[in-house]
């Protein structure tokens, strides 16, 4: 897998990012998260992969990434529309779920220009962040695969050992599955997934997530932020826009119309999460 390395922050320093992905074309959304960033101090903004999507406007979602993000990491949906394939690559168990996915990719690549592409192309699999507490690893799926779903309730210490994590390794911070959450392995390392931006968890709840990490020399701090943003007036404006309902229902009703049928049984009712009463997850003093 490419790779790519930012030391950011000296010795001593703190750093302040926020971590973003899954944006699928939902631009009020992005904003929205960017907004609150920027209320919370962030001095810096990754985006971990899958820009484009169900929502369609690609060119101006790629616009907003490139003025606002220090970072960007590679979805399959990158590595897809650079190559000028037609399948999302998602790599979902369902094939009804791959095949609603695959829709929404040739829709929304249908506004990508050839620089779009090349720019997509540059973007790397995994991005080595180098920071007073040690090394993060930022990607889409996993550090291994792009298209690697981790999910909570299958994440344990076996699975991160078995991601091959090298020594000098703090923590690693994905998305892809959609579902936010944090994990603190018995070693002290730590692994997270930031959730997306562009459409809510199924759980219920209209609002997106982002993780905001602070590093210093004592260790790490995560949170995830619950944002909300005017769902209601972007769902309308998609629709006159012709996007198919199945990707306007779960905007409006934060439940999820595509994925489910992949998703482990333990995370497939529609149940609220810690994070969606507006509570925050810490993961704190992870040092490397």
């Amino acid at each position: 897998m490419s790779e790519s390395a930012t030391p950011i922050n000296k010795e001593g320093t703190v750093m302040r990012i926020g971590l973003m992905g899954g944006a699928y074309g939902n631009v009020p959304a992005l904003q929205a998260c960017l907004g609150d960033a920027a209320s919370q101090h962030c001095t810096h903004h990754a985006f971990l992969g899958d820009a484009i999507g169900c929502c369609g406007h690609s060119p101006e979602i790629l616009d907003l990434i490139r003025s606002k993000f220090d970072i960007v990491v590679a979805g399959n949906h990158e590595q897809q529309a650079a190559t000028g394939e037609v399948s999302c690559g998602c790599g979902y168990s369902s094939p009804q779920d791959e095949q609603a996915s695959c829709d929404a990719f040739v829709y929304a690549c249908g506004g990508l220009s050839h620089q779009h592409r090349a720019w997509l192309a540059t973007w790397p699999a995994v991005h080595r962040l180098q920071t007073p507490a040690g090394v993060i690893l930022l990607c889409h799926g996993s550090p291994r695969t792009t298209n690697e779903f981790l999910y909570e309730s299958e994440f344990d210490a076996s699975r991160h050992q078995l991601l091959g994590l090298d020594s000098q390794v703090a923590g690693f911070v994905c998305t892809h599955s959609g579902l936010p959450w944090l994990y603190k392995t018995p070693g002290s390392k730590f692994a997270a997934n930031c959730g997306v931006v562009g459409k809510p968890d199924h759980d219920g709840d209209t609002a997106v997530h982002y993780l905001i990490l602070q590093a210093n020399s004592m260790g790490i701090e995560m949170n995830i932020r619950r944002v909300v943003y005017n769902h209601q007036a972007w769902a309308a404006q998609l629709r006159q826009e012709g996007v198919g309902e199945i990707f306007i229902e779960p905007l409006l009703t934060g439940v999820w119309t595509v994925g489910v049928r992949s998703l482990p049984v333990a995370e497939r009712p529609v149940q609220p999460r810690p994070i969606s009463g507006g509570t925050e997850l810490a993961l704190k003093n992870c040092p490397s």
